[in-house]
């Protein structure tokens, strides 16, 4: 058998070989990357077990699912007095007729949410945001709204006798025929808010702003405005601190 023969016999053998077999025998193999697929405990990348990362975010989920499950417990019987909702969500909903009487709800947020004849008396709402809420007829008395957020809030009929509001924001909320006597509003903010008939009887407004506000047939006896500003509130036939009924609508007491 002559050396061409041969060569010839050896390629016809190579070309029926499957491709896989074929290509193991002609390329070579790269001793760096035999080295990289294993590890020094003999795993290969695909057998290696994914590390475990310890993440903030995950150990915060247990504590943030009860609070939800507080929420809808609450939204589903309408109670939840005395009990902690510090920064609760209860945006848009509707909380009509709820009992949060003593409730904690510190930087809760009730943007826009329904709390229609709700109780809340002596609720813990410091910091809380009830921006655009609607708050007809809810009864608010005691209750510490210190910073909270209440601008374009609907607290019409509300009670809010002896609350305390200090540094509250209520720029244009809706607090017609509202019951404030003794109520806390020293430097809260209260620019265009309408206080149309409403009782402010013995309530601090020191350090108030009042710009633009309507106070027509609101009742100041005995209130402080120290400090107050009052530069385009509206005083017609309203009561002022000295008991006297304002004519003019000029803040003169």
């Amino acid at each position: 058998m002559n050396f061409q023969l041969l060569l010839s016999m050896s390629a016809v053998a190579l070309a029926t070989l499957p491709l896989s077999v074929y290509l193991a025998l002609t390329v070579p193999q790269s001793p760096f990357r035999a080295k990289s697929a294993t590890d020094s405990a003999g795993h290969t990348a695909a057998d290696r077990p994914a590390p475990v990362v310890s993440s903030p975010v995950m150990a915060s989920i247990e504590p943030l699912g009860q609070l939800t499950e507080i929420v809808q417990q609450t939204i589903r019987t309408k109670a939840c007095s005395d009990c902690n909702l510090t920064g609760a969500d209860f945006r848009q909903l509707d909380l009509s007729r709820v009992n949060l009487a003593k409730a904690k709800l510190i930087r809760a947020n009730f943007e826009q949410a329904k709390l229609i004849n709700a109780v809340m008396t002596q609720a813990d709402l410091r910091l809380a945001n009830l921006q655009s809420a609607h708050l007809y007829g809810t009864d608010l008395k005691k209750a510490d709204l210190r910073q909270a957020n209440l601008s374009r809030a609907e607290l019409l009929h509300v009670s809010l006798a002896q609350a305390n509001l200090s540094q509250a924001t209520m720029q244009q909320a809706e607090l017609r025929d509202a019951d404030l006597t003794k109520a806390q509003l020293k430097n809260a903010d209260l620019q265009h808010s309408s206080f149309y008939g409403t009782l402010l009887q013995n309530a601090d407004l020191s350090g108030a702003d009042l710009t633009g506000a309507d106070l027509r047939y609101a009742n100041l006896t005995g209130a402080n405005l120290k400090g107050a500003n009052l530069t385009g509130a509206r005083l017609d036939l309203a009561i002022m601190p000295n008991g006297e009924q304002s004519y003019t609508g000029k803040p003169e007491y």
